[in-house]
């Protein structure tokens, strides 16, 4: 197989989900986008719930990878909490088509929401939770929140400010600011 039709309808798919959402966006149109013929973009991937899925598992993984270098650059578990909070919000507003589609369309799938493992997820998570387990030994957070409480709540606020952010049609709010003042809020509130 071709690895470089695979990657046209990923590309093709996120601006076709992007623009016209999950459930009207149809095969047909991504395969004209992408370049190539219906029947191929199903050697690739089953259905449209599977092109979705891919999109979301290999966009994540240089997400995380990218997180990951950025956090060990951190000496401090706040810091590591503030970098990932401001870093997601980067990637927020750098690319609005595919926040989009990950905020927003990703949801719309019943594959997803009912079927997905969430393993990558999980380990995007999994660097705020560790950041959190690692302020709680040493003794800067407080210990009656667990990791796995903490990384849903925050991620959970990012999240919501930023589908906010990629719905509104002004963009008056900068996320960088909304960064500053989640960070705060949060790291104000499990302080010890």
């Amino acid at each position: 197989m071709d690895a470089t039709k695979r990657e046209r309808l990923l590309k093709a798919a996120i601006k076709m989900f992007a623009r016209d959402g999950f459930f009207k966006a149809k095969v047909e149109e991504i395969a004209k986008l992408a370049g190539v013929a219906t029947g191929t973009t199903y050697l690739y991937f089953k259905n449209k719930d599977d092109l979705l899925i891919s999109i979301f598992e290999e966009e994540m993984t240089p997400l995380i990878e990218s997180m990951k270098a950025e956090l060990a650059k951190q000496t401090s578990p706040q810091e590591k909490i503030v970098t990932f909070i401001k870093r997601h919000c980067q990637v927020v507003e750098k690319n609005p088509d595919l926040a989009l589609l990950l905020e927003v369309e990703l949801r719309q799938s019943n594959k997803f929401l009912h079927e997905y493992q969430g393993t990558t997820f999980k380990e995007y998570l999994d660097l705020l939770g560790n950041a959190f387990a690692e302020g709680q030994k040493a003794g800067l957070f407080y210990q009656g929140v667990h990791p796995s409480i903490f990384k849903q709540l925050v991620f959970g606020a990012v999240d919501q400010i930023s589908t906010n952010w990629t719905l509104s049609k002004t963009k008056n709010l900068k996320l960088s600011d909304a960064a500053e003042q989640i960070s705060y809020v949060v790291l104000q509130g499990v302080k010890k």
